[in-house]
């Protein structure tokens, strides 16, 4: 093999090497996505709050796993530890703000300091990490294959195929999507829709914990982490189309891919910088996102 061969064969599997690394990240992100746009679909808030959601997550699986439990155990701890804790703000704060959903906007921003500053009075500042729940590495051709990479894409995967179902398949999902279309007529249909409201919340949280989870199986998170998370969170929904959750996992993969080419072929240190540059181009020319979303819940 000649060396513009060799130098081809290795840039392709730089590349690639660089995509799988992107799609893992996409993984958590598209997860955060997709509990952003349901909570909005149903309420009309935009939770800027679901990143620190994010961070809570991996601070309980962090304190699980140092504490002798096993990941997977831990993992589950996490996401429940979340879901109660939107199950509890969703009860005491947000649902007083369902009628002035920029009242709930501005709530989430409030939450975004408390909430990091509990985790620094409980658990300080410092980054936190677990040990790797999985360290197999396959080789193919010249692309490492890393298994906890590989683990939070089929999870994430699986999590949102199962949502998805449930949301288009079942009686449930039938009823929220009416509650999305008119809150008000979906009520007097008999749909119990602030008991939606409530589920949508538990669902958001328990999606961003799980995230959380995941993240710190990849990566040392800090009490800051969620901001940067939700940012890419919020560009995904915004560029699929917020409130569309297909369009959620579309741009999750596109985003994905944009991050390995750009450090693959790119400034590695430009990857958000590329990602934020696709939101914005497709705000300006799309404002409806790429798969068309909502403007939130329709009142009569």
């Amino acid at each position: 093999m000649s060396g513009a061969e060799n130098d081809g064969r290795a840039t392709v599997d730089i590349l690639l090497q660089q995509i799988l690394n992107g799609l893992s990240i996409a993984s958590v992100i598209t997860l955060i996505a997709v509990g952003v746009t349901l909570i909005f679909g149903l309420t009309g808030i935009i939770n800027f709050a679901h990143g620190e959601f994010l961070m809570v997550g991996s601070i309980v699986t962090w304190l699980a796993v140092s504490n002798g439990i096993a990941f997977p155990l831990a993992l589950i701890l996490g996401v429940l530890a979340v879901a109660m804790m939107g199950f509890v703000l969703e009860r005491a704060i947000f649902r007083f703000t369902l009628e002035r959903p920029t009242n709930g906007f501005i709530v989430s921003l409030g939450l975004i300091v408390v909430l990091q500053h509990i985790v620094i009075l409980f658990w300080n500042a410092n980054q936190k990490s677990i040990p790797r729940p999985l360290t197999t590495v396959w080789e193919v051709g010249g692309v490492r294959i890393a298994s906890v990479r590989v683990m939070v894409i089929l999870m994430t995967i699986a999590v949102v195929t199962m949502t998805y179902v449930m949301i288009t398949r079942s009686r449930y999902g039938r009823a929220l999507r009416a509650s999305v279309e008119d809150r008000d007529t979906a009520a007097l249909m008999g749909i119990p829709v602030r008991r939606y409201i409530t589920g949508v919340f538990v669902l958001g949280s328990a999606l961003a914990g799980l995230g959380g989870g995941l993240l710190i199986a990849l990566f040392p998170i800090t009490p800051f982490t969620g901001g940067t998370m939700v940012m890419k969170g919020f560009a995904v929904a915004l560029i699929g189309g917020l409130g569309n959750l297909t369009g959620a996992v579309a741009a999750g993969l596109i985003l994905g891919i944009v991050e390995g080419f750009s450090a693959g072929y790119g400034f590695s240190e430009w990857t958000d910088a590329y990602s934020f540059g696709l939101m914005i181009l497709v705000l300006l020319f799309r404002p409806q996102g790429l798969f068309g979303g909502t403007s939130g819940p329709k009142m009569a």
